[in-house]
C-alpha cells in the first residue's frame, strides 16, 4: 500500500467547497445551478488519477492515455476556485453596499461542521477500523485529526493522504474573514471598493506563484499543500466572486471578456480543454522520480488554474438556464453525485486500496500480480465511494449541517 500512498500525495484532492452560501442582511443567497454538476465531474476525475496511479497508467512507460490521466488532479484547482468564489461573495456585496459583512461565528462553525465529522469518521475507519493507516501517538493523532499534519514532515503523507488538501482548506477559512474585515476599512463609492477587492487578488495571486517558486528553487520538500503556495487558485475563485458581486449590488456589470464567457460557455470550455492540452504536452516530471524546475512548476500552476477559472465562471456569468452544457450540468444524476462529492473524496481511496488488493491479476512466471485493470478501478471505486458518501451525507452530514444552520440562525 505504500507506494501507492506516496504516489497519491501530491494530488492535494478536495472535493470540497461552501455547499451553503452565506446569508448577508437577511437577503437570500444567489444560487448556482451548475456547481454541484462540476464537483461530480471534479470528484470523479480525481477518482480516475489516482486510479491511475495505482495501476500504472500513469507512470513512465504508460499508454498515451496516461499524459491525460495524471493530470486529472486538476480537479483540485476547480474546488480551490469554487470554494474561494462562494465564499468570499457574501463578504464583496456586503462590503460593495455598506452593509455588515456575515457575522464570524456562524460562519466558522459552518466551516468546521461542513468539514469535521465526516473527515473524522473516515479517518478512523481508515485507520483503526481497516488498518490502512497509522496515526503515531497522541501528538501524531491530535495534528491529523485537526487537520494540521501538513505542517511536519513526518505526518504530511499519513492519515488520509488526500486530506492535505482539506488542511489547505481549513486554512483559506480562517484567513478570509480577516483579509474581508481589512478590505471593509476601504471607503468611498461602491466601484473603488470593488477596485480594491481585485487589487487584493491580484496580490494573493501574484504571492502564491512567487511563495511556490521560492519553494521548488530551494528544492523543499514540504510547502506545497499550503496555503502560501496555493492562493494564486483562491484569487481566481475571488476575482469571480468580485465580478459577481459588482453585478448584483449594480457597481459595474460584467463586460468584455467576462461577458463573452456569459454568453457563450462552450468557447469557455473549450479553451480550458486546450489549456488541460497544454498541460499535458509540456513534459511534466513524473512525481517523486524527477523535480521539476521552477518554470515547470509554474507553468503548471498557471494553467491549472486558467482551466479551473474557465470552468467555474460559465456557472457565475450569464444566463444559467441557457446552454446545453448548463442543463447537463444542472441534471439530476450529476447534481445528486455533487452533493456527496466530498464523501467521494473522503473514501475513494479507502475504498480503492480494498479494491486494489482484490483485483489484481494472477501472478506470473516471476510470482508478481499484476495490476488491476484502470477502468474496473475507476468504476468500481467510484461506486463504492459513493455508496459510502450517500450513507455519510443522509446519517451525519446533512443533519448536522441543519442542526448548525438553525442554531446560527436563531
Amino acid at each position: 500500500m505504500q507506494p501507492a500512498v506516496a504516489a497519491v500525495a501530491t494530488a492535494y484532492d478536495a472535493p470540497i467547497a461552501a455547499t451553503d452560501p452565506i446569508l448577508v442582511s437577511g437577503v437570500a443567497p444567489e444560487r448556482f445551478p451548475t456547481f454541484e454538476g462540476l464537483r461530480a465531474l471534479c470528484a470523479l476525475a480525481i477518482v480516475a488519477f489516482h486510479a491511475g496511479t495505482f495501476t500504472g497508467l500513469t507512470g513512465p512507460g504508460g499508454s498515451a492515455a496516461g499524459s491525460w490521466v495524471r493530470h486529472l488532479n486538476v480537479g483540485v484547482s476547480v474546488f480551490f476556485v469554487l470554494s474561494a468564489f462562494l465564499l468570499y461573495r457574501p463578504f464583496v456585496v456586503a462590503h460593495l453596499r455598506d452593509e455588515p459583512g456575515p457575522r464570524l461565528g456562524p460562519y466558522l462553525a459552518r466551516r468546521a461542521t461542513r468539514v469535521y465529522p465526516a473527515y473524522w469518521v473516515a479517518l478512523f475507519v481508515t485507520a483503526v477500523v481497516l488498518d490502512q493507516a497509522v496515526l503515531g501517538d497522541w501528538w501524531g493523532k491530535l495534528r491529523f485529526y485537526s487537520l494540521t499534519q501538513i505542517y511536519w514532515g513526518d505526518t504530511a503523507l499519513g492519515g488520509l493522504p488526500q486530506a492535505w488538501s482539506l488542511c489547505t482548506e481549513v486554512s483559506f477559512y480562517l484567513v478570509l474573514p480577516l483579509w474581508a474585515a481589512l478590505l471593509a476599512r476601504v471607503g468611498g463609492d461602491a466601484e473603488r471598493r470593488r477596485r480594491a477587492h481585485l487589487a487584493g487578488c491580484v496580490a494573493w495571486y501574484v504571492g502564491g506563484l512567487a511563495f511556490r517558486a521560492a519553494l521548488r528553487a530551494g528544492d523543499h520538500a514540504l510547502g506545497y499543500a499550503w496555503l502560501p503556495a496555493n492562493t494564486d487558485l483562491f484569487a481566481l475563485g475571488m476575482v469571480l466572486a468580485v465580478v459577481s458581486a459588482g453585478a448584483a449590488t449594480g457597481a459595474r456589470e460584467p463586460g468584455g471578456l467576462w461577458r463573452t464567457i456569459g454568453e457563450r460557455p462552450a468557447a469557455a470550455w473549450l479553451a480550458a480543454l486546450c489549456a488541460f492540452w497544454a498541460v499535458t504536452q509540456m513534459g511534466f516530471p513524473y512525481e517523486f522520480l524527477q523535480t521539476p524546475t521552477v518554470g515547470e512548476e509554474l507553468g503548471r500552476q498557471v494553467l491549472f488554474g486558467v482551466v479551473a477559472v474557465l470552468l467555474v465562471a460559465p456557472g457565475v456569468l450569464g444566463p444559467q438556464d441557457e446552454g446545453v452544457g448548463r442543463r447537463l450540468l444542472a441534471a439530476r444524476p450529476l447534481w445528486a453525485l455533487g452533493i456527496v462529492s466530498y464523501g467521494i473524496y473522503l473514501w475513494h481511496l479507502t475504498a480503492m486500496v480494498e479494491l486494489d488488493e482484490r483485483l489484481s491479476a494472477a501472478p506470473g512466471p516471476d510470482g508478481v500480480a499484476g495490476p488491476p485493470s484502470w477502468w474496473a478501478l475507476v468504476l468500481l471505486s467510484a461506486v463504492a465511494s459513493a455508496a459510502v458518501a450517500a450513507v455519510s451525507w443522509f446519517a451525519l452530514e446533512r443533519p448536522t449541517l441543519r442542526r448548525v444552520r438553525r442554531g446560527t440562525w436563531r
